[in-house]
């Protein structure tokens, strides 16, 4: 499944209108662990299998368990989990798409999928009720600044009528980011003693690790990826070989020039060119419209207001 960089830039908030304000009450406990072997999978069919009986069963994970016929579900895998700071977690970088929705898990924090807290106080008076040992209720507008929010989603979170793009998952209907205000996520702050090192690309903002590859705090990208600055934003980008195997994800194309992968706007698979971007012929991404036309492939397109993978999936 391709993973959008600059969709994940909006801080892959996942469902922030009825799905992720849906209460997850206990037990939403993690499974404590000393090994990933102590850890589990989870099918297509939503069970929960240890690693090592999954391994002795050949599960194996599943490009996308909605194209997997029900009698076969059980075969393969949604999401496998690590051993992390004791607990086993889902882990990610930055996009969400890896994270089991289904199972509560609506977004991204610090390098695991999280689960919300913090939202009922009625029947959960402490936040850090609902969030496992080690981890606490990191709540919006006070132990993340809500500006910070605000700053990566341009302010498309707020107002009426506007498009919920920023929010992968989210539901129907306009948002606030104040709506974000007595929710939270059950994490562990970044500038925690002993917390880990923020995912590759990313530093830490205070509680929270925000994506910036350029930040002078920043954690180096992967040997397999590249810093790349463009729109205010940066983010890490896997490397690839033009005249190369395709080694990008569905979705993308190993880009001319640039030996980066982005999503491609052209095939079966294309993304839609948001509004200010039309789609290259010749480079097969979204460019923006003021590019100069006399682009050949030794151009270095990085010099520009940037190509693109902010797109919306077509369909």
């Amino acid at each position: 499944m391709s993973r959008r960089p600059l969709l994940a830039l909006a801080f892959a908030l996942g469902a922030l209108g009825g799905c992720f304000l849906t209460p997850n009450p206990p037990p939403s406990f993690r499974y404590h662990c000393s090994a990933d072997s102590d850890c589990r999978v989870l099918t297509c069919r939503g069970d929960l299998v240890a690693i090592s009986d999954a391994e002795a069963a050949g599960i194996v994970l599943a490009e996308d368990c909605d194209e997997v016929l029900e009698a076969d579900k059980s075969k393969y895998y949604e999401a496998r989990q690590a051993c992390l700071d004791g607990l086993c977690e889902y882990p990610c970088e930055l996009s969400t798409d890896v994270c089991p929705a289904g199972k509560g898990y609506n977004l991204c924090f610090n390098g695991t999928c999280a689960t919300a807290c913090g939202f009922d106080d009625e029947r959960f008076p402490d936040p850090d009720a609902t969030c496992s040992g080690k981890q606490q209720c990191v709540l919006y507008g006070d132990d993340i600044e809500l500006a910070l929010i605000e700053d990566l989603l341009g302010g498309s979170a707020g107002g009426s009528g506007g498009s919920n793009s920023g929010f992968p998952g989210g539901g129907g209907g306009s948002t606030s980011v104040e709506d974000l205000i007595g929710t939270g996520v059950c994490g562990i702050r970044c500038d925690a003693e002993g917390a880990r090192a923020c995912p590759p690309g990313q530093y830490c903002s205070g509680a929270m690790c925000l994506p910036d590859c350029a930040h002078e705090g920043a954690t180096p990208c992967a040997d397999t990826a590249q810093c790349f600055a463009f729109g205010g934003f940066s983010t890490c980008i896997a490397k690839c070989d033009p005249n190369g195997e395709n080694t990008c994800e569905k979705g993308e194309i190993c880009v001319q020039g640039l030996g980066l992968c982005l999503s491609t706007c052209l095939g079966e698979d294309a993304t839609t060119c948001r509004d200010g971007f039309t789609c290259s012929e010749e480079l097969a991404i979204c460019v923006p419209e003021d590019l100069p036309t006399d682009t050949d492939s030794t151009t270095d397109v990085s010099d520009t207001e940037a190509p693109t993978s902010e797109t919306e999936t077509s369909g």
